[in-house]
């Protein structure tokens, strides 16, 4: 018998300033801090190169009427984002915004943005 997995449903993100973003859709997830590539070498060996990388969270969200000036220049911050139905959570210590702001004025839709650094951890249930 194989084995399912669950995926979707309710997901809240909190930042800890208690800020709760409504998550529009879905959201990306890079959890590890290195890229691998492959090096192909003129004798056919293949060499593999590892590229440091920010971990990395994309979301797209509901406009929350912030001021975007001030959010991008902030200070680092924590982020908490609950799978209601899977029982997964997430956690990004210590990153911060990157990324242009792009706000869809005829939906509300926030998006361009992505929680980078910090550390990660995921939690089920």
């Amino acid at each position: 018998m194989t084995k399912g997995q669950d995926f979707g449903g309710r997901m809240s993100m909190r930042l800890s300033t208690g800020e709760l973003v409504s998550i529009r859709g879905t959201f990306n997830l890079s959890p590890t801090s290195q890229e691998i590539a492959a090096q192909a070498n003129q004798d056919d060996s293949v060499d593999r190169i590892s590229t440091p990388m920010p971990r990395r969270i994309e979301i797209v969200a509901v406009d929350g009427g912030w001021d975007y000036e001030a959010l991008m220049k902030g200070p680092r911050f924590d982020t908490t984002i609950v799978e209601d139905f899977t029982n997964v959570t997430h956690y990004m210590t210590g990153g911060f915004l990157s990324g242009r702001p792009v706000i869809n004025r005829l939906n509300g839709e926030l998006s361009g943005l992505a929680i980078e650094g910090g550390s990660y951890n995921r939690t089920n249930s």
